[in-house]
């Protein structure tokens, strides 16, 4: 979206905005834009229906050709409109709700649709007579799969009949298998039966079934499956979920098939090398792929009739821009935001920052701030992250290299008084057991003790003593001793014995936090105007490796006179460190809040900075502690994972997530709740459960009067298929929403509800306070 386009859009809402009271930021895994295009020459070529600065999507073509029905963001939550495919009219809402809808399916006749509904509580597919002059309210609709599950994805049968999708109740949600703190969750196919109200699972797989369509004829149904090398792939299989057949080749990505004849299919895949979506067509009989679409746009969930008109939904590929260094491609600001939420007693602005974690607010500006690490030029940034320890080092690394190539040259060089081959596999041994020892070395000590102090003699250690047993191994053993001279012994001596302790050392000094040290950038953004300039840069946290010095939880100190953040591992483990600092933009200082000898995180600082609260290891358990006037208290000391902890501006209430009485969903992972602590005398109150869900929450935070906390949950499952979400975004998990609980009453309201990934709110005062 051009730049004067998003200046515009800003001035124009400015005198709306002005009225909203607070702005609420949060993190949005959604794509930049996507509008609905349609094509009358076979998929050849595409031009727009739609032109919003919100997200369109999943668009259908009636049976009689004469309307598009679509997705439509721009009201704040998804929901259906209709459009005449002529292009004669404006878009208008199909169904009157303020809840979620999505993923519209038209009866073969066109007198009805199936969509996907939420307004019961979770994604549950509905029935609806189409009028398209008409809006219709959601209470019309007749509920067809009504489960606590999640259902998606309905495709009538040819004759009306059957109406198969996909759902994940068939599956216990379980820890993402990469990051175990995330939920996943598996789908399977259905058939419903529509006259006799008769449901048939048609796969049980452990992984994602989803996306049917089915043949001319009816009998048979066409889906994708990751069920071999988790790769979604097209399958094929009769109506009835017997002789299920692989129908596209799992070395590229196959999803959202769709009907192009009787002998023929076309479905959406991802060159993954050019960053690009591609549309196939597959002859079935054949086997034969070709390109549907060859332009310049990325297209999904392609949709065509029998005359040759297809309906999908898409933008030009997302290119990084200044504005948003190392988030996801495009626009640092969501689609469509900001957007103003006036209702259940609350004025907010809502802002949708599509990073991994949100860029903090300034509480006193429009400004978002977040940290890069540019890559773009390695080799400068290799030798300006050098200190002074690497050169000795490196030197070491290609000294202990010269003597193994030298040994090698000794070895050819005396090759008449022993064969070649010997020597050689004996050199060879050793480098491979060199290896296998350093592999060992880094995977159970060096993530144990990410300290490099403490790395640094137990690998001259290790190096002492493999050079030790190296060297006695060789004059004892070798019957090289006997016919080399005193200057080949010599140079073999350096060969066996010098080698493990260079390569190791060498190893260290390139890897080693105090020998190598790589500074991210602090970026400042001002998201009305795009403007950007570099503010800081981080410095190195010396003695820590560069792996556990990533900046995690920025954020803006309460008056807007600084920053706090944490440098580590995100939900690091025992024996992982984590340093919690301050940065003071007066005095353009970077200062430390904790030590760097435990595992601490996730800080939050009063209004008055006065008492300051953070997640910590110090005693053995991931505990919450707060510290004020010189003293450490450890409020929970419990075996619990607690994390995630904030602190009202007014410094008296302290709201953490804790797994205490989560469900426990495998691989050592329990679900987890708020906690709230309150202040009591000159105590803190026992922990009070705030959240009873038995589903993921995190990233709490205060509004900044102290009354209200946010938060991202899992609790309303999922409102689409898993690998849809994830194919043009990468996300650990395809759910979040953002929901807002008052205090005082326990009142709760949702303030976010679509099918992107969204978390870490954050919420400050308004521009005009």
């Amino acid at each position: 979206m051009p730049k004067f386009f998003l200046i515009f859009s800003w001035v124009l809402l400015s005198s709306i905005v002005t009225k909203a009271q607070k702005r609420l930021f949060f993190s949005s895994f959604s794509p930049e834009t996507w509008e609905i295009y349609l094509s009358k020459d076979e998929g050849k070529s595409f031009f727009p229906l739609t032109d919003q600065p919100a997200l369109d999507y999943d668009a259908k073509i009636s049976p009689d050709e004469k309307w598009v029905v679509f997705t439509s963001e721009r009201s704040g939550v998804p929901q259906l409109y209709v459009l005449p495919i002529d292009g004669g009219a404006e878009a208008r809402r199909l169904v009157q709700s303020d809840s979620f809808q999505d993923q519209v399916a038209f009866s073969p006749d066109g007198n009805q649709i199936a969509f996907v509904a939420s307004h019961e509580g979770n994604a549950d597919i509905y029935l609806l007579d189409f009028f398209p002059d008409s809006t219709q309210h959601i209470a019309h609709a007749k509920n067809l799969t009504n489960h606590p599950g999640g259902d998606f994805r309905p495709s009538f049968s040819p004759d009306g009949r059957y109406l198969a999708f996909s759902s994940d109740r068939g599956h216990a949600i379980q820890p993402h298998p990469v990051f175990p703190f995330a939920m996943f969750r598996i789908g399977d196919l259905y058939r419903l039966d529509l006259e006799q109200d008769e449901l048939i699972r048609l796969t049980e797989e452990a992984y994602w079934d989803g996306s049917p369509i089915w043949s001319e004829d009816g009998e048979k149904i066409y889906f994708y499956s990751a069920r071999k090398n988790n790769q979604p792939a097209v399958f094929k299989m009769n109506h009835d979920g017997t002789d299920v057949q692989q129908v596209s080749d799992s070395g590229h990505l196959g999803i959202s098939p769709s009907l192009v004849s009787s002998a023929k299919i076309a479905y959406t895949t991802l060159d993954e090398p050019a960053d690009r979506i591609h549309n196939l067509t597959l002859d079935l009989e054949t086997g034969a792929l070709d390109t549907l679409y060859r332009g310049e746009l990325d297209l999904f969930n392609l949709h065509g009739t029998k005359s040759g008109l297809w309906v999908a939904h898409g933008a030009k590929t997302a290119r990084e821009v200044e504005s948003n260094l190392g988030g996801f491609a495009g626009n640092l600001i969501g689609a469509g935001f900001p957007r103003i939420f006036d209702q259940d007693s609350m004025n907010l602005e809502l802002i949708a920052v599509r990073r991994g974690f949100v860029a903090p607010p300034d509480p006193t500006g429009p400004y978002l701030v977040y940290e890069y690490l540019d890559l773009n030029d390695p080799v400068n940034s290799f030798f300006e992250a050098s200190t002074p320890w690497f050169w000795p080092a490196l030197g070491l690394l290609l000294l202990g290299i010269f003597m193994v190539f030298r040994g090698i040259f000794l070895g050819i060089h005396n090759r008449k008084k022993v064969k070649i081959w010997k020597f050689l596999l004996a050199s060879l041994v050793l480098l491979v057991t060199l290896i296998l020892v350093l592999g060992i070395f880094v995977n159970f000590f060096f993530i144990d003790l990410p300290s490099f102090d403490h790395l640094l003699p137990v690998a001259l250690i290790v190096a002492v003593i493999l050079g030790i047993l190296a060297s006695w191994a060789y004059f004892k053993k070798s019957t090289l001793q006997k016919q080399q001279s005193l200057r080949s012994k010599l140079f073999g001596f350096l060969f066996i014995g010098f080698a493990p302790m260079s390569v190791l050392m060498g190893y260290l000094g390139i890897f080693g936090a105090n020998l190598f040290q790589v500074q991210a950038d602090l970026i400042r953004v001002n998201y009305q105007t795009l403007e950007t300039e570099k503010i800081h840069v981080f410095e190195p946290n010396y003695g820590v490796h560069p792996a556990f010095s990533t900046v995690i939880d920025l954020k803006y100190l309460a008056d807007g006179s600084g920053l706090s953040f944490t440098t580590g591992i995100f939900r690091g483990e025992k024996n992982s460190k984590g340093t919690i600092w301050q940065y003071d933009f007066e005095q353009k200082t970077q200062s430390k809040l904790t030590d760097s000898d435990w595992n601490n995180g996730f800080g939050d600082l009063s209004l008055s900075k006065e008492t300051f609260v953070y997640r910590s290891d110090r005693e053995g358990n991931n505990d919450i502690y707060v510290q004020e006037n010189g003293k450490i208290l450890n409020l929970t000391s419990s075996p619990n994972r607690e994390n995630f902890p904030v602190i009202s501006p007014d410094g008296n209430k302290i709201v953490f997530v804790g797994d205490q009485n989560g469900k426990d969903v495998g691989k050592g992972i329990k679900t987890m709740d708020l906690y709230l602590i309150q202040r009591e005398g000159e105590g803190w109150s026992a922990p009070e459960q705030l959240t009873f869900m038995q589903s993921q929450t995190g990233h709490p935070h205060f509004s900044p009067d102290g009354e209200w906390i946010i938060y991202t949950t899992e609790e309303y499952g999922i409102n689409d298929e898993q690998p849809l979400s994830q194919s043009f975004m990468f996300s650990p998990q395809p759910y979040g929403e953002i929901v807002a609980l008052r205090l005082r009453d326990r009142k709760k309201v949702k303030l976010t509800h679509n099918k992107w990934e969204e978390g870490a709110p954050l919420w400050v005062r308004g521009l005009e306070d």
